[in-house]
């Protein structure tokens, strides 16, 4: 799936945000030591934004900066045929050229581009007043945003994250714990013990309380 595709499924700023927060806040529920954890969330990242970001620890990665009403998404599958590493260096005409002004600073940031200011193969944006997600490409080339995002794009998130954390850790999760975390229900002991059978619930709930999502 392409940009233009991604775009027409992602939910509103607002939303996006508090997905992001609840999938980080999921994932260190399940690994609270943080050893190969992709996802991560900044509360209060810039003055009005947030900062989610996942890396999935192969070159595949995206950052996404929210505010209520605002967002830039940036997206990069390294094998994607939009990467500027298969197109001589070169971002894929569209992208960060037709980025509005307002998100230039973001790509300058290192906490948004990661280290590397060519890791870009899409880029999608949503101004205050806009009415849905917008990009500057056609949509004529796979640019990776679609298995990316999928978790922000799914309908069903909390489902969405129950298979994909089981297949990355390996382990069994409590659906119902997944969707209490997706849900904003209150965190109980039995809810953690429910995606962390291994580190005492109350140590557990502790941790997590110090952590500034």
């Amino acid at each position: 799936m392409n940009a233009p595709e991604t775009a027409r499924h992602l939910p509103d700023p607002a939303t996006a945000r508090d997905l992001s927060r609840r999938t980080a806040l999921l994932e260190f529920l399940i690994n609270p030591d943080g050893r190969h954890r992709k996802y991560d969330f900044l509360s209060d990242w810039r003055p009005g934004w947030d900062l989610g970001t996942m890396s999935n620890g192969g070159g595949d990665e995206y950052a996404v900066a929210l505010s209520d009403t605002a967002g830039v998404i940036r997206c990069f599958d390294h094998e994607s045929q939009t990467s500027p590493y298969a197109n001589d260096e070169e971002f894929w005409p569209g992208t960060v050229d037709a980025l509005p002004a307002e998100f230039a600073p973001f790509l300058a940031d290192p906490d948004f581009h990661g280290g590397d200011e060519s890791s870009v193969s899409a880029l999608l944006w949503r101004l205050p007043g806009d009415a849905s997600w917008r990009t500057g490409v056609d949509g004529g080339r796979d640019d990776g945003s679609g298995w990316l995002l999928g978790g922000l794009c799914d309908e069903n998130p909390a489902a969405y994250h129950h298979e994909h954390f089981q297949d990355y850790y390996e382990c069994s999760l409590s659906l119902d714990s997944v969707r209490a975390v997706f849900e904003g229900r209150p965190l109980s002991e039995e809810v953690v013990a429910g995606v962390n059978s291994t580190v005492d619930p109350g140590e557990l709930l502790r941790r997590v309380a110090a952590y500034p999502f």
